[in-house]
């Protein structure tokens, strides 16, 4: 019997939401890169919300990684697990250098069937503006300290703060890194 019998409806999808994986998550976070009993409760929750939640689609826009996406998938095929009723489509958003003042992010949404590695060369393939880096944690916090104080100032850090610091640089690093353009492009085109 099909989910939906009537054929084409309008559904409500909802294509921008966050994991416990992203910087911008206001919840409780990851502890163990979604894995362990802590993190499994917590996607728990999230399974749970998702089901719960009107939209019939969601897409996990996490900043700058896939981890949340990597922990749903690999809980839902553990043994006892529970079952998501919502299709969920992996996402990223990132920031692009553009020539303007305000930001310029991307939201990429990907095929949920898509292969996990498709998903890592993408991110491979992605570089920072300024240092010239792969998206990495480490390239994060390089480019934390490597802006100007001005620019660190405007997110409430000091020079110190992210020198010393690799929490505060990687966290400074995720709210002001951009991309250079042409990496992203590339990031696209490389997957099929």
């Amino acid at each position: 019997m099909s989910k939906y019998p009537r054929g084409s409806e309008w559904r409500q999808w909802d294509l921008h939401i966050h994991s416990p994986a992203s910087f911008f998550w206001r919840g409780q976070r990851f502890t163990d890169g979604g894995n362990g009993e802590h993190d499994t409760a917590i996607i728990d929750s999230m399974i749970s919300a998702l089901n719960i939640a009107q939209p019939a689609v969601f897409a996990l826009m996490d900043y700058w990684t896939f981890d949340g996406w990597f922990a749903l998938k690999r809980r839902l095929a553990q043994p006892g697990a529970p079952v998501l009723t919502k299709t969920v489509f992996p996402g990223i958003e990132l920031r692009l250098a553009a020539p303007m003042q305000g930001r310029l992010n991307a939201h990429v949404v990907f095929c949920d069937r898509i292969d996990d590695q498709l998903l890592r060369n993408f991110l491979a393939e992605l570089r920072l503006e300024l240092v010239d880096q792969p998206l990495s944690d480490h390239g994060l916090r390089t480019y934390a300290r490597h802006v100007g104080s001005d620019l660190l100032a405007k997110h409430g850090a000091k020079k110190d703060d992210v020198a010393n610091n690799d929490t505060k640089a990687l966290e400074i690093g995720q709210k002001i890194a951009e991309l250079k353009v042409d990496s992203y492009k590339s990031a696209v085109k490389s997957v099929p």
